[in-house]
């Protein structure tokens, strides 16, 4: 164990001062980076290369390891370890071009689905994927998809969740700790020491980039820390692991930002943005709008990811079961705290899933507004037309009204003269109310007036709106036309023959039905 400690000591001095030189080289050479992107909450340029040191760090430190290994135990097996520096480097170099010039989310990805594959061939991979009764290009293709999806689900959850000074390389620090651990129970012992390194370069760099950070991990640092701890899973994932304590237990101690990474694609394809679109909704600005500091988000993000590396630590029990109870708690925890968050889309996403759990009765709705849309094709009355609306909208609404434009208003049925508003209400006494209102037009873009829908504020409203802004509309102009417009012709003679008085240009004439106020303008 004593190896372990020096490992981790040498790693942290080193990384402390290489921080330190890539930070001073930065800041006299202009290479610090401004606030430039709407996300980034710093008010002055800082240098977005720490991940220089943290790479640097763990190369040196490992290839010294490696060499004195090679040199002291000729023909010692490394477990695969010098097979992840060529892919890691690559995906360092993608992040630091990033870092002095933006390049595309898409280009990342195949980088990282690029080291996913050299990963692969080169011997890494979930153990438990390798079924003996499988055919050969089946446990191909299953291993290099799930190992290429790995390292670009744990390459993206540590860059999304370094927004904060420290947050991504103390999450990451806390996730260490389980890597090592299954390292250490699996006996595997220069993953154990890797890892140990690994933590050390974080630790180093952690001091300049605590809050206040006078250097930032950078997508350089993010994407190497990801793409090396996703690589360490994999090279420890051995036959002699339960299935648990193979991928279980990594994926429970990167909870918090696997969970942040989640979130973002979800809400993100919910508001209709494009996944990789950055924005200022991840979990650690969410606790920042509500009113906590900097420190403040950082230490509660903390305290989350000791307790889901908690965790994971009882899954090294040889039973699966313990799985069960473990999840339970997670998951209990995770929807809790992310209730508090307060996001629209998943409050949207609930309001959705109560729609489908409610899908029979809108269903009921929906049929009775069609019924009653063709029934209005051939309503020729004025009681038949707002009985069919009375029927038709009482589960949803509160009452209408009807108000037909003036020019429309000088046109008398054949039968009766119309002079009053058509409004009907069966429900009164609310306080606040919501107006729904559709304006009616003829086929030939001719406004003869409106229709409105009251209803108090109140949820449940099941009756599609599609409905009745298309169907329901159209048919009630149908019905309008029927009563009002087609007896233009007969209504001078009907007035002589009655010794009625034709309503002015000036009268607004609507008309009436139900238990509501009668106006007239």
């Amino acid at each position: 164990m004593h190896n372990y400690v020096i490992m981790l000591l040498a790693s942290v001095g080193v990384s402390a001062v290489l921080t330190k030189v890539v930070r001073d080289l930065a800041n006299r050479y202009g290479w610090a980076q401004g606030p430039v992107r709407g996300r980034h909450i710093h008010a002055r340029p800082i240098p977005r290369l720490g991940g220089v040191a943290v790479f640097l760090t763990f190369v040196g430190t490992c290839g010294l390891y490696f060499f004195l290994r090679r040199r002291l135990s000729p023909g010692a097996d490394l477990d695969g370890l010098p097979q992840i520096l060529v892919p890691a480097f690559g995906v360092f170099l993608v992040g630091l071009f990033d870092d002095f010039r933006p390049i595309r989310p898409l280009t990342k990805l195949c980088a990282q689905i690029a080291a996913g594959i050299v990963l692969y061939f080169s011997g890494f991979n979930f153990a438990f994927l390798q079924h003996p009764t499988t055919t050969p290009w089946l446990n191909t293709a299953i291993g290099l998809g799930v190992t290429c999806f790995w390292v670009v689900l744990v390459c993206n959850a540590i860059n999304l969740i370094d927004g904060l000074d420290g947050l991504a390389a103390g999450a990451a620090l806390f996730s260490m700790v389980t890597i090592f651990t299954v390292a250490l129970f699996d006996g595997k012992q220069d993953i154990a020491l890797a890892t140990v390194v690994l933590a050390g370069s974080l630790l180093g760099f952690l001091s300049f980039n605590f809050s206040p950070a006078s250097i930032l991990l950078g997508d350089s640092g993010s994407l190497f820390v990801g793409f090396t701890m996703s690589a360490l899973v994999l090279a420890g994932s051995t036959r002699r692991l339960t299935l648990s304590q193979s991928i279980a237990m990594p994926l429970i101690a990167l909870a918090l930002p696997l969970v942040d990474t989640f979130l973002s694609v979800i809400r993100r394809f919910l508001s209709g943005h494009a996944v990789f679109t950055a924005d200022r909704e991840h979990i650690h600005h969410k606790l920042l709008d509500v009113g906590l500091t900097h420190r403040q988000v950082v230490m509660i993000l903390y305290s989350v990811s000791a307790a889901c590396v908690f965790l994971s630590l009882f899954l090294l029990q040889q039973s699966d079961i313990v799985l069960i109870p473990v999840s339970g708690i997670l998951l209990i925890f995770l929807f809790f705290g992310v209730r508090r968050l307060r996001y629209w889309e998943f409050a949207e996403f609930g309001r959705i899933g109560r729609r489908i759990i409610q899908q029979k009765l809108v269903f009921a709705r929906n049929i009775a507004v069609r019924k009653t849309a063709a029934a209005l094709q051939n309503a020729d009355r004025q009681e038949k037309v707002l009985n069919l609306l009375e029927t038709c909208l009482h589960d949803d609404f509160d009452g209408f009204e009807i108000v037909l434009d003036r020019d429309v208003l000088q046109a008398e049925s054949a039968d009766q003269i119309w002079t009053e508003r058509a409004e009907s209400f069966w429900r009164n006494g609310y306080h606040e109310k919501a107006v729904f209102t559709l304006e009616l037009s003829t086929p030939r873009n001719r406004l003869i007036g409106r229709l409105s829908l009251y209803r108090g504020v109140k949820p449940g409203w099941l009756v599609d709106t599609d409905l009745l802004t298309m169907e329901l509309r159209s048919s009630l102009v149908k019905a309008i036309e029927n009563c009002v417009l087609t007896g233009q012709g007969k209504s001078a003679q009907l007035a002589d023959e009655k010794n009625e008085v034709v309503p002015s240009p000036e009268v607004d004439t609507v008309f009436h039905n139900g238990s509501g106020p009668r106006h007239q303008h």
